[in-house]
């Protein structure tokens, strides 16, 4: 059952302000250390992947590299103040989008998705995550979900494929959460299959927060049914988005918002977990958004409101009818999940288990994926059937038409995006992969430049089993003293005494590609040996991006050594609060990079291999422009990126909610 698309509008506009935000995170977190990542003087500096102008022309470009940075020496600036530039118009337009409604138009989310993608194909390692992909997917959702007028003194009015647009947002979390359970399981990673995943997780994540410490210490059958919830979320529950009962809808709204939540608190996982919500509000209509609403007077029991909010109006009939279904539903899918993983209470204790094989499993996902396939195309079928009637149920023959055009117009759209993103989805089987027409496979091939459809898998494979790895740089002026001083980092651990922090919805994105380094080696990891000759000549851009060096000036020598760390346990002598004192406790691994002087000449021979070297220098032919982006910059660097992120969040929020009490 399709929503209708005046149910829709209230939640047309929660998603767009809530995915404004989204793009307001992202922005403004990756502005503040653009001089350090991207800079001439950065780590990774974005000329380095920029072509060189040519006669190309501007079709050619794009399709080369479709980023707006290509144009920046065109326009008198260099690389870096153009992705400067770029950030700080998609603040502006996020902002927009949050605070007024006319902003909410498929014109601004458009900018603002060619602005992300701008950034984003130049961005290199540190913006090669999938929360960068699934924001510019979602972003373009977007162009479709909101309303295309330019008239913005006008209120939006509903539009007959209002319930197609909503439904690929829908189908992109689907895919999203349903891939990211799966692929736990395909990847046969020991701990999810033994259920002791969550064993490790907490000390092993990027940038914990402290209440990871606390979750860790909880005993293991507590995890392992942690482990059976998040399969039971990530993959039995997607299976109910497309219901047609909407209290089934409803169900898998509040479970997935659970599930982010918990991952908000015990973990800095940026802007992602609140793009997850921000995709769920797609699960629901507007009577959800008004059942807070009801008269407070109304003398109808509590019961009965939240059966009205859930199964629908005061129809009786109807309401007992979706409770049958919501029942039987979800009382098999609870049913199967407790037969599966072995669920059973025994000595005060609720213990689980895997109940199936590797074997099993994979010839179940081998049929199930072209079901879901063909499910999902059965929903969409719905959906397009629902927008053609709506359209002939127009008033006068004008409206009929108008509405039925702007209807077969964006079928054609919705079902492109649908059938390309069946290729990312098919990674889940090879066989269906293999099935997919090639016609298919060549458009998503074109379309994949553009990040508009993209494969997901969550933690699909679960790190720090023996501990979590960490680098520790540290430098000396001295090689015969054991005198060695640390750098210490903004927000990733190091100092065992001191505590985790909270971060999110910010990313330091070098502290981040510090956890990936110290899984692997130095030899694949360039930018890391970058790091070290930035912080032996003392790169006051780099330098930014770390807490305050340890020495007045650059030290001779630096090194990078590798240890093990490990939560210290829960000390039961104390109280709750006085825990714990020392929160990390360490094991030296070994040498990760010797140690190394600015002059070495295998190091500076290095560099220049990496194209590290020469150093650009800044470019600059419209002074008035720069000297506005060096002010903006020079002020914003007075505060921290986690500061001047609330400070625009807080600022947005209260601003949006006053201007919604004014003029609702």
């Amino acid at each position: 059952m399709s929503m209708a698309p005046e149910k829709l509008q209230r939640t047309r506009q929660i998603l767009l302000w809530m995915m404004g935000c989204s793009y307001l995170f992202a922005f403004a977190s990756l502005y503040h250390q653009i001089p350090g990542l991207y800079g001439p003087k950065g780590l990774t500096p974005v000329h380095n992947v920029l072509p060189q102008p040519s006669n190309a022309t501007f079709l050619e470009r794009i399709k080369f590299l479709p980023s707006l940075l290509i144009f920046s020496l065109e326009i008198g600036l260099s690389p870096h103040l153009g992705m400067e530039l770029c950030c700080l118009l998609g603040i502006m337009l996020s902002l927009g989008a949050m605070l007024f409604r006319a902003m909410r138009s498929s014109i601004v989310f458009f900018l603002l998705w060619v602005l992300y993608l701008s950034v984003y194909k130049v961005g290199q390692v540190f913006l090669l995550f999938q929360w960068d992909s699934l924001i510019l997917e979602a972003g373009f959702l977007c162009v479709l979900v909101a309303p295309m007028s330019f008239l913005f003194w006008k209120r939006p009015e509903p539009r007959s494929h209002d319930g197609m647009t909503v439904w690929l947002v829908r189908w992109l979390l689907f895919r999203l959460m349903f891939a990211s359970g799966v692929v736990k399981l395909t990847s046969l990673c020991p701990t999810w299959w033994s259920l002791t995943a969550l064993n490790y997780h907490y000390e092993s994540q990027c940038i914990p927060t402290p209440l990871s410490w606390y979750f860790h210490q909880l005993p293991e059958w507590v995890q392992k049914l942690s482990v059976v919830g998040t399969y039971f979320i990530e993959i039995c529950v997607p299976l109910l988005f497309f219901a047609p009962v909407r209290s089934l809808r409803i169900f898998s709204f509040w479970s997935q918002v659970f599930l982010q939540v918990l991952i908000i608190l015990t973990g800095n996982y940026n802007f992602f977990n609140f793009l997850t919500i921000t995709l769920c509000v797609s699960l629901v209509d507007d009577d959800f958004w008004s059942a807070s609403k009801q008269d407070s007077s109304s003398r109808d029991s509590l019961s009965k409101r939240f059966c009205n909010a859930i199964f629908g109006p005061d129809r009786r009939i109807t309401q007992c009818g979706c409770f049958v279904i919501f029942s039987t539903l979800l009382g098999l899918l609870l049913a199967l999940t407790v037969y599966y993983f072995g669920i059973r209470y025994d000595n005060k204790k609720i213990l689980s288990d895997i109940r199936f094989t590797e074997t099993s499993f994979k010839a179940t996902l081998s049929s199930g994926v072209p079901l879901l396939a063909l499910y999902g195309a059965i929903s969409l079928m719905v959906e397009i059937l629902s927008a053609v009637l709506c359209s002939l149920s127009q008033p006068c023959i004008f409206k009929k038409l108008w509405h039925l055009l702007q209807t077969v117009v964006m079928t054609s759209f919705v079902v492109i995006i649908f059938s390309i993103s069946l290729v990312p989805f098919g990674t889940l089987d090879s066989t269906f992969f293999q099935s997919i027409p090639s016609d298919i496979h060549r458009v998503h091939n074109w379309m994949d430049n553009f990040a508009v459809t993209n494969s997901y898998g969550l933690f699909r494979r679960m790190t720090g089993v023996g501990g979590r790895p960490e680098l520790i740089i540290e430098g000396t002026n001295n090689l015969d003293t054991k005198q060695w001083m640390e750098y210490e980092f903004l927000y990733k651990p190091g100092d065992i005494y001191k505590p985790p922090t909270y971060v999110a919805p910010h990313q330091p994105r070098l502290d981040w590609q510090m956890w990936f380094a110290a899984l692997g080696s130095y030899e694949h990891n360039p930018w890391l040996v970058h790091l070290i000759y930035k912080l032996l000549i003392g790169q006051k851009e780099v330098l930014q991006l770390m807490r305050p060096a340890p020495f007045a000036s650059p030290p001779r020598f630096i090194r990078v050594q590798r240890y093990l760390y490990h939560y210290t346990p829960f000390n039961a002598s104390a109280s709750l609060w006085d825990q714990p004192q020392k929160w990390w406790h360490r094991e030296f691994q070994g040498e990760y990079i010797f140690p190394l002087t600015q002059d070495n000449h295998d190091l500076i021979e290095y560099l220049k291999k990496q194209k590290f070297f020469p150093e650009h220098t800044n470019v600059c032919t419209r002074p008035t422009l720069c000297d506005l982006l060096n002010i903006i910059r020079e002020h914003s660097s007075n505060f921290s990126a986690v500061v001047m992120l609330w400070s625009l969040i807080v600022a947005g929020v209260l601003t949006s909610a006053t201007l919604y009490l004014a003029f609702p």
